[in-house]
């Protein structure tokens, strides 16, 4: 009994843990998401917002209804992942020495227009914290390799 009480307890503060953190957390990661999410699909998605289980919802510009990740293409689909992950990191991990973004493959579904996109952001992001893209493809380092602050290595 001792232990099913406990356990009980513990469920109850997880959820009430959740509820915080879903009130809290997702309208910040949400506009920062959204930010993102415009400029890397050149304003195509313009709002990423978050239902009550956490799922990511993403709404075209100029419309009022959200899709789900279950409608979008592969390429928006990894868009706004990588919107997400770029917007924990600094919501999450900010600091007065903010520990490097780690990239891999990131950028495959995107087509050469978004992946220009996506590269102009991680050089923005870049002057806050380091941003590490590994990639088999040779696209991004002829789209950036050439631009300043970005090193390109091949292994």
């Amino acid at each position: 009994q001792a232990k099913y009480e406990a356990l009980s307890l513990a469920l109850k503060e997880l959820e009430a843990v959740a509820s915080e953190l879903q009130t809290r957390l997702s309208p910040m990661l949400g506009k920062i998401a959204s930010e993102y999410m415009a400029k890397l699909t050149g304003g195509k998605y313009d709002k990423v917002a978050f239902d009550k289980t956490f799922a990511a919802l993403v709404t075209p510009q100029g419309e009022e209804v959200a899709r789900e990740a279950l409608y979008l293409s592969q390429g928006a689909l990894d868009q706004m992942y990588l919107s997400l992950r770029l917007a924990m990191c600094r919501l999450l991990l900010s600091g007065d020495e903010p520990c490097p973004i780690v990239l891999d493959d990131a950028l495959t579904n995107f087509d050469d227009v978004r992946a220009k996109a996506a590269l102009e952001l991680l050089q923005e992001i870049a002057k806050e914290r380091q941003v590490l893209l590994f990639t088999c493809h040779s696209r991004e380092a002829a789209i950036a390799g050439h631009w300043p602050g970005v090193t390109v290595t091949k292994l």
